[in-house]
């Protein structure tokens, strides 16, 4: 098993509330909420960033819409 790190994060005492209140309405702890949604966060940007790289070759190489690429023949 990898080793785990701990971090502190200060949040707002709502959203500490908001935290507690699924997590137990869903019997998963706090710190599993937290990973899960950080890991999504950091795919999320992963992937903008991804996209944005990937757009800005596409348009030099003449593609500009999705309907360009969906009208590719493989």
């Amino acid at each position: 098993m990898p080793v785990s790190k701990l971090i502190n994060v200060r949040v707002p005492s709502a959203l500490q509330k908001e935290l507690q209140d699924m997590s137990r309405s869903e019997h998963v702890p706090i710190s599993d909420l937290v990973r899960d949604s950080l890991r999504e966060f950091l795919a999320v940007r992963k992937f903008r960033k991804l996209s944005k790289e990937v757009r800005a070759y596409a348009r030099k190489t003449g593609f500009v819409t999705d309907e360009d690429i969906m009208g590719l023949k493989t």
